[in-house]
């Protein structure tokens, strides 16, 4: 299969403190991300409604709404997302509500930068291989489909449309589009139907 060019993955940092804010842009920064940033948790709600993340990385406090209101509302526009909390105020109660509404990792101030990039890199590569499992179950149905019409072709325009399919199948496993087992059971399918 041939490889598309990756989209880049798209952050979103709420952090009241602008050099934490700063510091996390200039750590957290790949080729492969798109990172923008909110001063507060209701700045950061706006720029949720306007586009979707990946990732969301909030701290709890801040002022005009808390990083927990701003999961559950993040959970609720857009729930795919991952949510990183960051706190200087930890509590198990905090935790376990975070948790609770979905967060995918609480992380307590201070933290090493070594430990968010952890958190934060786990996260990518989750999001990333989600990304490829809904490819794939799409590519899956797609196939499936196009089976199904395959099938339908040859029961109606018998050998002709037989070859012609099997010729485009050909075709499509030597540009790199169907493994050569895809090809394999494919072509058997259509054969059997033709008997």
């Amino acid at each position: 299969m041939q490889e598309k060019e990756r989209e880049p993955l798209k952050l979103l940092i709420a952090e009241d403190e602008r050099p934490l804010r700063a510091l996390l842009f200039e750590e957290l920064q790949d080729a492969g991300r798109e990172i923008k940033l909110a001063a507060n948790g209701l700045e950061a709600l706006d720029l949720l409604k306007e586009e979707f993340f990946d990732l969301l990385i909030t701290d709890i406090k801040m002022p005009g709404m808390s990083g927990i209101e701003l999961l559950k509302e993040a959970k609720r526009l857009q729930p795919h997302l991952l949510v990183i909390i960051i706190t200087g105020y930890a509590t198990l109660e905090s935790a376990i509500e975070a948790l609770k509404e979905g967060a995918y990792d609480y992380i307590r101030k201070p933290f090493s930068l070594e430990e968010l990039r952890v958190s934060v890199d786990n996260a990518c590569a989750r999001i990333l291989l989600e990304k490829e499992n809904r490819r794939l179950l799409e590519d899956l149905k797609k196939a499936y489909e196009r089976l199904k019409e395959v099938s339908a072709i040859g029961r109606e325009t018998g050998p002709e449309g037989l070859l012609s399919e099997l010729e485009r199948l050909a075709r499509l496993r030597r540009e790199g589009f169907l493994e050569e087992d895809e090809f394999e059971a494919i072509k058997k399918i259509l054969i059997e139907k033709m008997k």
